[in-house]
């Protein structure tokens, strides 16, 4: 005889076998929440689980245990903004257009952020901290709540823009962002995935810990000698043994390169009391507590084995290996992040990946574990097979990046870095380029570009550099993808000429300008290199923060001295004849001064010559009779407006760099145009 259950309780077990399928396939589909926490700086190797001699990171160290460490995880541009700008739209700074760390943004609608994609899914999306890009923290497209602060911010009592409205705060900035987080996961419900994107401040200059951190890690706590710090910098490219042996930094003139006389070494340093490095990772004492907080919420909250966890940095740091601070190059110290992937349950507590990653594989990576396709302009790759596959197929090699910026020293460069070896080149300039084996020279201080030993691996690394360049969009003149091509007006603005002896302007622009004693001849005017000017009052049409600005000029110098200047203290260019050799000087400045001059190769004393100056967001370039004299980086973009006349034949009251002429014009001029566009 069956034994049958009584209906009431055969429909209970029914409803309760139902409601645990049920819940079953939920936890099986739900999508995770994301929490990607963000630091500034940070070193790759400057954490308690990577044996670091004194830094302490307890809640790190057991997040580290909790999934899997990227050991070897690169940024694709080592410098803020670019790097940023990659994870979140997971294309690399040639396509996503942010080169600089001044004032270039994403296009939000040429590559968006993959919380445009989150957000079609069902996701609510938060951004909290350090945006960067743009320089302003107003609110972005695709972000629900928004929390945010100009530029680099500050690490005390900070001025936050949520959501549109600027709020003051008190308190360290650390613990504020850290605050704002926690608030928004507790009013997040259960049931709909967010992505949290908590950037800090920290451990950006100026490296300020809070007060109770003030003697982390001990107060005698000190730098070590880095081994590379000793090294001559010989058979490295001339332009690191140039600013090893002077200061080249915000300076850079063509005469400059062509008459100096750099050793084949360089001479050694006493190694020096550089503690306040110490500092730095003293910040990182309060972005460990912040972490330790937060998953301590989401275990409370009982969702922490549905939260997808991305700890890592925007780029390194170096603490003077090869005598450096700051980032940008494409040596060890300042390429490699840390980089720490959790999902309980579908990550591999405390495994390692070796496999090669990039900042560019974290949006595909948050994509397909939402279970969402990966855009095809994004560069990256999903790194969710390396956690899943025995065999995943995966790339051999990184491509590196960088576009000259702030600093003329550092030049643009295009890399590619292997498991083993390292090969960087620096397109812009003659220089040589740098073979590096990591096995045999971890700390990269013997480069076998030129040895014919390695002439074989070199071509071959080159071709593979040469093919990654051609897959990933690389091109010198990348621009920003947030500005117009071409700023004001396009088309002539100002051509003034001199016809049937009377300067005229042909374009007809409506330009007002005004001459002053100039000696008119049939086809040119004369300049006496005492009084003679043209004065040509500032307005829209003569900017040169309206790129690409160029001018075209035709004239017969019989002396040193300036053909044209428009400048403030700020901002300007000079037009100029010395020792007989055209040039032009440019001047930017944002918090710090920078000033660019390019040299023609021969004098023109005597002769009519056509000069052309090239005045473009981030270029300068100056053509002599139709051949490029030089086209140069401009480390600063040239977004300021010097809002003062322009003055033909005389020197003005800004001298724009110091070391050319400021004597007025003394020859003819048949010719000057103004013109903006391509």
């Amino acid at each position: 005889m069956k034994t049958m259950l009584p209906r009431p309780r055969l429909l209970l077990a029914l409803l309760t076998l139902f409601f645990f399928a049920t819940q079953l396939r939920a936890a099986e589909t739900r999508k995770p929440d994301v929490l990607f926490v963000l630091v500034d700086d940070l070193r790759w190797d400057a954490l308690g689980y990577m044996n670091h001699p004194y830094v302490k990171t307890p809640n790190i160290d057991r997040l580290r245990a909790q999934g899997a460490m990227m050991a070897n995880a690169f940024v694709t541009t080592s410098i803020c903004c670019p790097s940023r700008a990659t994870f979140v739209t997971g294309t690399l700074a040639n396509r996503h257009g942010v080169i600089d760390n001044e004032s270039s943004d994403y296009n939000p609608e040429v590559t968006p952020p993959l919380t445009k994609y989150l957000q079609q899914a069902g996701y609510r999306t938060a951004m909290i901290g350090k945006w960067h890009m743009g320089n302003s923290g107003a609110p972005r497209p695709y972000f629900d709540f928004w929390l945010s602060f100009k530029g680099q911010g500050v690490y005390n009592d900070p001025l936050f823009n949520i959501n549109g409205q600027k709020v003051p705060q008190k308190g360290y900035t650390t613990d504020l962002l850290t605050n704002y987080a926690i608030d928004f996961i507790k009013q997040q419900p259960k049931e709909q995935p967010y992505f949290l994107m908590l950037s800090h401040k920290a451990v950006h200059e100026p490296f300020t810990p809070a007060p109770r951190h003030k003697d982390a890690f001990g107060a005698d706590a000190k730098l070590a000698e880095p081994p590379s710090y000793s090294e001559d910098f010989a058979g490295k490219p001339a332009w690191e043994r140039r600013q090893a042996s002077r200061e080249v930094r915000w300076h850079y003139r063509t005469r400059e390169i062509e008459e100096e006389k750099l050793p084949a070494a360089v001479p050694a340093e006493p190694w020096k009391d550089y503690n306040k490095y110490v500092d730095q990772l003293r910040c990182l004492a309060a972005v460990d507590e912040s972490l330790g907080k937060i998953v301590d919420l989401l275990r409370e909250r009982g969702t922490l084995d549905n939260t997808l966890i991305v700890f890592t940095s925007d780029n390194g740091y170096f603490h003077m290996e090869h005598r450096r601070w700051d980032k940008r190059l494409a040596y060890e110290e300042s390429l490699r992040i840390p980089m720490l992937v959790v999902y309980p349950g579908h990550i591999q507590a405390g495994s390692t990946v070796n496999q090669l990653v990039t900042n560019a594989d974290f949006a595909p990576t948050i994509l397909s574990y939402a279970g969402l396709p990966i855009p095809p302009q994004m560069q990256g790759a999903s790194m969710k097979p390396l956690f899943e596959e025995k065999a995943p197929r995966w790339r051999n090699a990184v491509f590196y990046e960088y576009w000259k910026e702030l600093v003329h020293s550092i030049p643009a460069m295009a890399g590619l870095r292997t498991d083993r070896y390292k090969l960087i080149t620096y397109p812009e300039i003659k220089d040589i380029d740098e073979l590096f084996d990591l096995q045999k020279d971890p700390h990269e201080m013997n480069n076998l570009a030129l040895d014919p030993a390695y002439a074989e691996l070199h071509a071959s690394l080159k071709a593979q550099l040469e093919e990654a360049k051609i897959i990933s969009d690389w091109r010198p003149n990348a621009f920003p993808k947030n500005f117009p091509r071409i700023k004001g007006e396009e088309g002539i603005q100002l051509d003034l000429t001199v016809q049937n002896g009377a300067l005229v302007d042909r374009a007809n622009s409506g330009v007002s300008f005004k001459p002053q004693s100039l000696k008119m001849q049939e086809d040119s005017a004369s300049f006496d290199g005492a009084t003679a000017v043209v004065r040509v009052p500032f307005n829209k049409a003569i900017d040169p923060a309206g790129w690409p600005f160029r001018l075209d000029l035709t004239v017969k110098p019989n002396a040193d001295g300036v053909i044209a200047v428009q400048s403030t203290g700020d901002y300007g260019y000079k037009v100029f004849v010395q020792d007989g050799r055209p040039g032009v000087a440019v001047h930017c400045k944002t918090w710090i001064d920078t000033t660019t001059v390019v040299d023609g190769p021969a004098s023109i004393l005597g002769k009519w010559t056509d000069l052309r100056v090239l005045i473009d967001y981030n270029r300068l370039v100056l053509l002599v009779n139709g051949a490029v004299a030089e086209s140069v980086s401009l480390p600063l973009p040239f977004s300021g407006s010097p809002k003062t006349p322009l003055l033909i034949g005389q020197s003005g009251p800004h001298p724009v760099v110091a070391g050319v002429p400021d004597k007025p014009f003394a020859g003819e001029i048949k010719r000057f145009t103004i013109q903006r566009g391509l």
